[in-house]
């Protein structure tokens, strides 16, 4: 069966039909039978902070969703974005994407969501094209993109794809790239792009591109929920308001260096989780149900502008009961994810 592709950027309000591909089916039930992914309540296995490999004709990359930890606006910059400082960790749910020569020069794309354009406006697309123009490279690329990160829910996976595309066409067309210009060419592409170069974890600053990585010390497990409804990134950080004195991350760090899940989930926080409510209060459903998990949760959140949430779990079996829990409640997608050294 084919399934087809998912908005990476832009995130206009979307419904149900994201999940389903033309013959209605549960897109990621199908990539589940297809790709090995997990059940509901079931670890990711196998998948994890990007992995590029050489394959038969090619290169294939895992390319993983990120959820933002600590999330603080400091302010507006003159290029009118907004300067941040987050805390960002990569996770064990993971696009597949492969690339192979195009012997007609071209880059092309194809993707498993029929709803995602796959011209131009793409970031894979955008960053093929930004590594050509900054090499002089000629060579072209087939590049084959299976979604399963959900679209525009805070995830970024526009962003790791972008990322992958980056990694894998310096591999495929030979250009050894030295990484701190391959920083420099992701931050061109876009804010959270860069960070998929320094995973799994990392604190990023300005505009997000400013990225220092970060160890971790254990592995961490979650229970992520995304809700059929996306939120317009423009509109969040639109209305947010920067605080007179603003949080800063020092305690998450700390957490990750130092303590274990109870320390961090206590320090979990977002400053656009409020300003995403209002713009979608449908949202709140999932918010208060994270907060009826009780003592499976050391702390819960929104990641990025929404309108993904996770949940901070103790251990993986309060992670798969914490699953088995939100399911049924028609809250919308819920996995069990990790991240870890």
């Amino acid at each position: 069966m084919s399934v087809m592709p998912v908005p990476t950027e832009g995130k206009p309000n979307v419904d149900q039909r994201r999940f389903r591909d033309r013959s209605g089916h549960d897109i990621l039930e199908s990539l589940r039978e297809g790709r090995g992914l997990p059940a509901a309540g079931e670890p990711a296995r196998g998948v994890g902070p990007m992995r590029v490999r050489s394959i038969a004709g090619g290169v294939e990359v895992l390319a993983p969703a990120k959820l933002n930890l600590f999330l603080e606006v400091l302010g507006r910059r003159p290029d009118g974005y907004h300067e941040i400082e987050t805390v960002m960790v990569a996770i064990s749910l993971c696009d597949t994407l492969t690339f192979r020569d195009e012997p007609t020069g071209a880059i092309r794309l194809r993707c498993s969501d029929p709803a995602l354009p796959v011209g131009a406006d793409n970031l894979v697309i955008k960053a093929a094209d930004r590594l050509r123009e900054a090499t002089g490279c000629r060579r072209g690329a087939a590049i084959d993109l299976v979604k399963a990160i959900p679209a525009q829910a805070g995830l970024a996976g526009g962003s790791s794809d972008a990322a992958a595309a980056l990694a894998a066409l310096d591999r495929l067309w030979d250009l050894r790239i030295p990484p701190e210009r391959l920083d420099a060419l992701a931050a061109e592409v876009g804010s959270d792009v860069p960070f998929f170069n320094h995973v799994p974890a990392a604190v990023c600053r300005g505009r997000g591109e400013r990225v220092e990585p970060v160890s971790l010390s254990r592995t961490y497990h979650f229970v992520l929920v995304c809700p059929p409804v996306g939120v317009s990134t423009a509109d969040v950080y639109g209305r947010v308001v920067p605080p007179e004195s603003p949080g800063d991350a020092g305690p998450v760090l700390a957490a990750l260096k130092d303590g274990g899940s109870d320390e961090l989930g206590r320090c979990l926080f977002n400053r656009l989780q409020p300003v995403a409510e209002a713009v979608r209060p449908d949202l709140v459903r999932v918010r208060d149900a994270l907060a009826k998990l009780g003592p499976l949760l050391d702390g819960s959140a929104m990641s990025g502008s929404g309108s993904a949430y996770f949940g901070l779990c103790r251990d993986p079996a309060a992670a798969r009961q914490a699953a088995e829990t939100l399911e049924p409640l028609g809250l919308g997608w819920v996995r069990v994810v990790t991240c870890g050294p």
